[in-house]
């Protein structure tokens, strides 16, 4: 199942895939997305084989030619992640005919992989040399993404080097406000409780009330007779034959994907309240709905704090639990 950190990284990109190709690769302008999803015969000797899924495949232009840009997203050591750059590498190249660039970008603290990927016979002669480039961002100054002047890199400020600090996640906040990049900000502090998920509980704290302003502002903001306005016109310039249907056949695969993020969120941290967040994730149908409860996982101090916040999520809601069925008593 993809994790928060996947989750999270994947709807960054999404928002913002230009910002993001920029930092990896200067000058680089994306085309279009292209497939990462590859189907491999299956071998019962390699049962590693079968569908294998790239976390983005951007098509870009660079000095007038078409390249490849594939980024992973790792939370975590991976000691064949070399195997599988390469791998994704040469089955890109193979379906698009483009050269590939390959990236990794590392989300926390984790053993890493060197690049490049050397292979070589018994008697040290090279068979080849795979380059692709590694970011560790737990090293990044926080600094560094704010001097770029993207917006798409600046959710990433959680997870720099300063990343655990107040300062920081306010100059996040300031300027993804000042820029009017609200969805952006939602990630930006949805990355920021999964990197402080082991911070004091009076940071967690402050991190929650401030997730809390957003969603507040957020609604007020929709009420006014401009945000109106600008939603209408984003809806005029959107809207074209064919596109719609998939658009919403992408939403409800993310909402489904959504709500089994939320309901095995709950159950790593609480899994007695596994019944509740079942319950409660069937009356789930906003995406920005399930960012803010994941959020709250994190940040949930006891399980009778976050019991509390889920039955707030049900219709009718009679203050009591759902039975071991996840059904209403």
């Amino acid at each position: 199942m993809v994790s928060h950190w996947d989750r999270s990284m994947k709807r960054l990109f999404g928002l913002a895939a230009q910002d993001l190709i920029t930092y990896i690769l200067p000058q680089a302008r994306l085309l279009q997305h292209a497939s990462g999803e590859f189907v491999l015969k299956p071998d019962p000797s390699l049962p590693e084989l079968g569908l294998l899924a790239a976390d983005t495949l951007s098509a870009c232009s660079l000095e007038g030619k078409t390249l490849l840009i594939h980024l992973e997203f790792q939370s975590r050591a991976d000691g064949k992640m070399a195997q599988r750059l390469l791998m994704y590498n040469i089955l890109a190249d193979e379906r698009y005919g483009y050269p590939v660039l390959s990236c990794v970008i590392y989300l926390r603290r984790c053993g890493v992989v060197a690049t490049p990927y050397r292979r070589q016979l018994p008697n040290a002669t090279p068979v080849y040399d795979f380059y692709f480039q590694v970011i560790k961002l737990w090293e990044l100054p926080a600094q560094e993404l704010l001097a770029r002047q993207l917006p798409g890199l600046l959710p990433l400020l959680p997870l720099t080097r300063e990343g655990r600090s107040r300062q920081v996640i306010r100059a996040m906040i300031e300027r993804l406000q000042q820029a009017r990049q609200y969805e952006l900000l939602e990630v930006g502090l949805l990355l920021a409780s999964l990197a402080w998920a082991d911070a004091p509980a009076s940071e967690r704290q402050w991190l929650q009330e401030q997730f809390t302003m957003l969603t507040e502002f957020l609604q007020e903001l929709k009420q006014t007779d401009a945000a109106r306005a600008l939603i209408e016109e984003g809806l005029q310039q959107g809207i074209q034959q064919g596109i719609q249907q998939g658009i919403q056949q992408g939403i409800q695969q993310d909402l489904l994907e959504g709500r089994e993020d939320f309901i095995a969120g709950v159950r790593s941290r609480f899994p007695e309240l596994e019944p509740l967040a079942t319950t409660v994730a069937a009356h789930i149908h906003s995406l920005r709905t399930i960012h803010q409860l994941l959020l709250t996982i994190g940040l949930a101090r006891s399980a009778e704090e976050l019991q509390s916040l889920l039955l707030a999520h049900l219709p009718g809601n009679t203050g009591q639990p759902p039975t071991g069925n996840g059904s209403q008593p």
